[in-house]
């Protein structure tokens, strides 16, 4: 038999969609949802015990939670990977992506090229048209040893385009679950300096990395720290993207200066209820995400040798790290709107390749961040929708 959900009760459907959340509410109420990045297993019990204290108090008013979360960040990076960043360096934002808009303003000018890496998370997409910067991809590469990148390919669009300012960085990366591996970080970094480039790391699914891989903060690279704003959050590892709080972390005071040299509010700031609930997370966590990773790690082996069982003509490399998979379904000729057609033909809901760049057609992104009932219900629905295609 497959291993029980441990400490993580049962996800209804119906009451995820009863709850408002988007990922449940977006599509019919006969589709399973794996669209969205977000996990169904909850938060550790303490973050509901806090959240119910401050609703008790009727806590709704101005706040200085955010003083403490640069600390917690700190100590939790400690625990976990062995990364101590100085609390002083981190600025509090509403989300990740406020503190990369943020970065583009303070770092960049309108004309500048930014590099992504695709395919990837799709609002990396939007930061180039939406700042007035030129998009610079830099493609993965896909060979017999999964999703990679070709770090000479990056160091020929940074010699062949001077007005590059910024790299933006997806690490773990989202949707591949690719790990930047040491000595590329150490080549990016080498570039940076060479090249007048800043770094801005996403690494807020940075706790959810299996035994085997490895998470390295870009920031403990040598030299990293004045070429390198780390953006992170808890929302990936505690399911807390509704509360709105992420933190910025500046790798010296020079970079701390220019990101708060932009205009005054743009960069915002997090809610009492997100602060209060991250910190408490990063406090508590640590044996609950121990928990979640048990699980989390057995539904990719499970989804991964389902897959290649069952229906061996999706294409599906165990991801390293996420609780995301991204399953090639180009043997069956789906067209451009893939996720569409899997929904139609599965009643399975995933996000749509093409979405996450040219180089994610015939693809989708598959959500396993969920009980073991549902996930094994979503196989079923694969299995039976496209066996005989």
């Amino acid at each position: 038999t497959y291993a029980r959900d441990m400490d993580f009760a049962e996800v209804e459907p119906v009451a995820r969609r009863d709850s408002g959340l988007v990922k449940w509410t977006r599509y019919g109420s006969d589709v399973l949802a794996a669209w969205v990045a977000e996990h169904d297993l909850g938060v550790p019990p303490e973050v509901t015990r806090r959240l119910r204290e401050l609703v008790d108090k009727n806590a709704y008013g101005y706040h200085e939670a955010d003083e403490e979360l640069g600390r917690a960040f700190s100590r939790w990076t400690t625990s976990r990977h062995n990364w101590t960043p100085e609390p002083g360096l981190t600025v509090s934002t509403s989300n990740v992506l406020q503190g990369i808009w943020a970065c583009i303003e303070a770092f960049t000018q309108p004309g500048d090229g930014l590099i992504y890496t695709t395919p990837v998370y799709p609002p990396f997409l939007d930061a180039p048209p939406t700042t007035g910067r030129r998009a610079v991809d830099w493609p993965m590469v896909y060979d017999e040893n999964g999703w990679g990148y070709d770090i000479d390919d990056l160091q020929t669009l940074l010699e062949a385009d001077s007005e590059i300012s910024l790299i933006l960085l997806c690490s773990p990366h989202n949707p591949t679950g690719r790990l930047f591996q040491h000595h590329e970080l150490v080549r990016i970094v080498d570039l940076a300096h060479e090249h007048d480039l800043l770094i801005v790391s996403d690494e807020i699914h940075s706790d959810i990395v299996y035994p085997g891989s490895t998470h390295v903060p870009t920031l403990t690279i040598p030299g990293a720290d004045s070429c390198t704003v780390t953006v992170t959050s808890g929302v990936k590892t505690f399911a807390l993207g509704g509360l709105r709080c992420a933190v910025a972390v500046a790798g010296n005071d020079r970079l701390l200066g220019q990101l708060q040299g932009i205009p005054t509010h743009l960069l915002g700031g997090a809610n009492r209820m997100g602060c209060e609930a991250t910190i408490t997370a990063w406090e508590t966590g640590g044996t609950w995400v121990d928990s979640l990773l048990e699980l989390l790690d057995k539904h990719r082996h499970h989804l991964v040798f389902r897959l290649q069982s069952e229906l061996p003509k999706i294409g599906v490399d165990l991801p390293r790290s996420t609780f995301v998979a991204w399953l090639d379904l180009g043997s069956f000729s789906p067209g451009e709107r893939t996720a569409q057609w899997l929904r139609k033909r599965t009643g399975v809901a995933c996000g749509n390749g093409l979405e996450f760049g040219p180089n994610g057609r015939d693809h989708v992104r598959l959500t396993f961040g969920t009980t073991t009932t549902l996930l094994n219900e979503m196989i079923d629905r694969l299995v039976v929708g496209l066996d005989t295609l």
